[in-house]
């Protein structure tokens, strides 16, 4: 990821106090650009359901710490491109 992933986020409107999180990095015709369901919540503070990375959901008190942890979550969600790790075998028990 860049040195600032926040700025990769983009919140996009869907009612006053309802919003998609996506990621600027994937096409927006693609499913996979939907991060997160972010809603308003009271008294204050919003209420997000994962969409990204499996499922599940949190609260925040501020839309800053909801950004700086959507971008951990896209992260930690990341595609692992590295090769596998050999596995280590043993010889067959007729070559004991």
């Amino acid at each position: 990821m860049s040195a600032d992933p926040v700025h990769q986020l983009i919140l996009q409107p869907l009612s006053p106090t309802a919003w998609r999180l996506c990621d600027s990095r994937v096409d927006s015709s693609d499913a996979a650009s939907v991060i997160a369901y972010v809603e308003a919540a009271d008294p204050a503070g919003f209420d997000v359901t994962w969409v990204h990375g499996g499922s599940g959901s949190a609260w925040f008190a501020d839309m800053d710490q909801l950004l700086i942890d959507a971008a951990r979550h896209v992260a930690a969600c990341a595609p692992r491109r590295a090769k596998p790790k050999p596995i280590a075998h043993r010889p067959p028990l007729a070559a004991l």
